[in-house]
């Protein structure tokens, strides 16, 4: 073989066995990313974990809300029962205090009975903070619309108490108003001119 032609088979090995390597280089590397890529996966599946809901009986809360306590007559008006209501957590005291009673007018979703006149509003509220007191003056369906009896009249008032009492500990005292104005009482038997205290109606 001459040596033009021992060199060009010579260089024809070398191109071959470049190409070889070139081929199992990119083998390689494709071997090792797949196993990088199943790493990552086992790794983030172990950190994340599978989607696992609440235990029984949790309640989850959504982010920006609260869970309330409301308090309902049940069907004989004997005692006061309660319900669980979330609303929207706002920025300050009286915010809340308004979707609190809101919910509280709206009427029980369970077994329990409204103690509020159907078409009562809550048409303002305001805390003091230096004397501890919650004003909140409603519609004129409040007074208008009670079915009278002392009984009920007694719920009314608990059920108003003990839902602010429940959900805003800061708050000693209760002053219902209609129209803005003081009222002497709401069904005929109870004194309700001068604020409500709290400790009573636990």
């Amino acid at each position: 073989m001459s040596d033009p032609d021992l060199q060009q088979h010579q260089d024809d090995e070398m191109i071959a066995s470049g190409g070889g390597l070139k081929g199992r280089h990119f083998l390689i590397i494709a071997m090792i990313a797949i196993a990088i890529g199943a790493v990552y996966l086992w790794y983030r599946s172990i950190r994340t974990g599978p989607a696992v809901g609440p235990p029984e009986g949790v309640v989850v809360v959504p982010e920006g809300s609260r869970a309330v306590t409301l308090y309902f007559a049940d069907k004989e008006q004997a005692v006061l029962l309660t319900e669980t209501r979330l609303i929207a957590i706002g920025q300050e005291i009286v915010g809340q205090i308004d979707q609190v009673i809101g919910a509280l007018l709206d009427g029980p979703r369970g077994n329990g009975v409204n103690t509020i006149a159907e078409g009562t509003r809550l048409l303002n509220a305001f805390y003091d903070s230096e004397t501890s007191i919650l004003y909140l003056d409603f519609s004129s369906e409040l007074v208008a619309g009670h079915p009278g009896g002392s009984s009920a009249e007694y719920f009314t008032i608990a059920a108003l108490i003990r839902t602010v009492s429940e959900n805003f500990p800061e708050i000693q005292a209760v002053q219902i108003l209609v129209e803005g104005l003081q009222i002497g009482t709401i069904g005929g038997h109870i004194d309700a001119y001068k604020p409500f205290l709290v400790r009573d109606w636990r």
